[in-house]
This record gives structure tokens, C-alpha cells and sequence, in this order.
């Protein structure tokens, strides 16, 4: 990839980045840092405040034997504290960051036949929120099936998941999980266009998520003395979006990202603007 097409795709990164609203650096987890490699990129409001992050899902294949393909995981999350459209004009990036997710994993992907794919994961990793100087350790895993199909002159995927994701606090009474299943389905334009000499499919999805222990959004036990009557739990959620996906990655093959969209992700007494780097289902 040439070097200035390189520094305009990231400058067009930068831009889309540019739209988080700010966030404060609070003692309470508003959305809670740990998670955001799950939870994916956003503007995630509760209780009548927001919280962005920004989540990088880097991977790389390592092998493939006939139907069987290894690879490593290595998805970042940051989030951020002091950044808002306000600060664009002037060209005023986020100086620094508030939260720093990294979960790296292993993953295997099985072609069981020609329309369905097998795929599973396991993660292991660190959190840490530098406005308060406190880290968790990480881990998840999950199993999924992706069927592929056609309607029309439409290429679609349908989507399940199975997944779990648990944190623990290192030298502090910390620790949570929440388990989900869930099932979407994507479809794929018959049209193509074309964004800084890369070409791309417009595709829509919607999904839809059913926790099986409710996710906590609101750490307030562990990291602030906040009302119970405060906290904010999950028992689903559902999202719909549109990506942009491109036929070869931005980047590196393994930094890159393969796509860019938006999704809007509600539930009751809870919202979300998604920023998407990758499939989104």
C-alpha cells in the first residue's frame, strides 16, 4: 500500500473518531472499561451521561490447514475522557487516554460446508482505567456459526453466538460476568462503490443480544460510593447499522481494519452510537 494512500485513510479515521462526544473523568465506570472489547466501539449513554470507546479489532492468521484455519486475536480498546466535536476545529486530538482494554486470544475457524462456517475463540487479557489507577484482569470465549446464503442478488450471512466475558480486580475487590447469546443477519448490496481508491459493498445487519446473567453497566460497589437505585443492568439489547466493507484491509493485514459503519444499539434505559471496524454481527 502506497504511503500517502495509507495517510489519508487515517486521517479519514480520524474524522470519523472525531465525532465521539467527551466523557469525564469520573471515579464511577459509567460503562465499564473491561467489557469494551465485547461491547464494541461507541457512545454508550446511561443514566443521561456518555461514555466513548474505542475498540481496535487487530487479528492475524497464522495457518490453515484444509478446512481448519488458526489465528491470534489482538482487539485494543481505548476510551476516552477529554475530547468532544468542540475540539476539531483546532485540530485538538485526545492527548491522552482513560481506559486501555487489551485481550489478546487464540481463534479457529472450521469450514463445515460450503454455506456454514464454524468459528470459536478464547481471550485472555488486561484493563486498566488511568484516571484511577486501577486494572482487571480479563478473560472471555465464545462459539459462533456463520451460514451463508443468497436472496435474489443479495449475499447475506446469518449469525449465532454463544460467548462469555468475566473480569477480576488486581489488588481490589472487584469482579463481574455476564453471558449472551446472540443472532443477527446481514445483507450485502449488489452494488459497489468506491472511498479514497478503495473499493467497498455498502451492507446492512440487525442482531439482537439475550444476556444470561445480566450485564452491569455501573461498577458502583467496587469504585465509587454510588446509590444502588443508580445501577444500570441488561437483560437484552438489539442493534441495527450500516457498514462499509472494503475488499482488501486498510492498513496492514494484521493492524487493519476490513470495514467502517455506524449502529445504534438500544435497550431499555440504555443507547448506543456504534462505531464498527469489523463484522458486526
Amino acid at each position: 500500500m502506497k504511503l500517502s494512500k495509507k495517510i489519508n485513510v487515517y486521517a479519514a479515521l480520524w474524522l470519523v473518531l472525531s465525532w465521539i462526544p467527551s466523557a469525564f473523568a469520573e471515579e464511577v465506570e459509567l460503562v465499564h472499561y473491561a467489557y469494551a472489547n465485547y461491547l464494541g466501539s461507541g457512545i454508550y449513554r446511561t443514566t443521561g451521561q456518555n461514555a466513548s470507546l474505542i475498540n481496535l479489532p487487530f487479528s492475524y492468521e497464522v495457518a490453515r490447514e484444509e478446512k481448519l484455519t488458526y489465528g491470534l486475536r489482538l482487539p485494543l480498546s481505548l476510551g476516552f475522557f477529554d475530547f468532544s466535536l468542540s475540539d476539531l476545529p483546532g485540530l485538538e486530538f485526545p492527548d491522552e487516554v482513560g481506559t486501555f482494554t487489551f485481550t489478546p486470544g487464540i481463534a479457529a475457524s472450521y469450514q463445515y460446508s460450503d454455506n456454514l462456517v464454524i468459528e470459536s475463540y478464547l481471550d485472555f487479557g488486561y484493563a486498566r482505567n488511568l484516571s484511577t489507577n486501577r486494572n482487571v484482569s480479563v478473560h472471555s470465549a465464545g462459539l459462533s456459526s456463520l451460514y451463508y446464503f443468497n436472496v435474489a442478488n443479495y449475499d447475506a450471512i446469518w449469525a449465532s453466538r454463544v460467548y462469555y466475558a468475566a473480569y477480576n480486580g488486581n489488588g481490589f475487590d472487584a469482579n463481574d460476568s455476564y453471558a449472551a447469546i446472540q443472532m443477527g443477519a446481514e445483507l450485502g448490496l449488489p452494488y459497489k462503490y468506491q472511498l479514497l481508491g478503495y473499493t467497498y459493498q455498502p451492507r446492512l445487519f440487525v442482531t439482537s443480544f439475550w444476556y444470561f446473567s445480566e450485564v452491569d453497566f455501573l461498577s458502583h460497589k467496587q469504585f465509587a460510593n454510588v446509590d444502588d437505585s443508580n445501577n444500570i443492568t441488561l437483560s437484552n439489547s438489539f442493534e441495527a447499522g450500516v457498514t462499509m466493507k472494503f475488499d482488501q484491509v486498510l492498513g496492514y493485514s494484521w493492524l487493519g481494519i476490513e470495514r467502517l459503519g455506524i449502529s445504534y444499539r438500544f435497550s431499555e434505559q440504555f443507547s448506543a452510537f456504534r462505531l464498527l471496524f469489523s463484522f458486526p454481527i
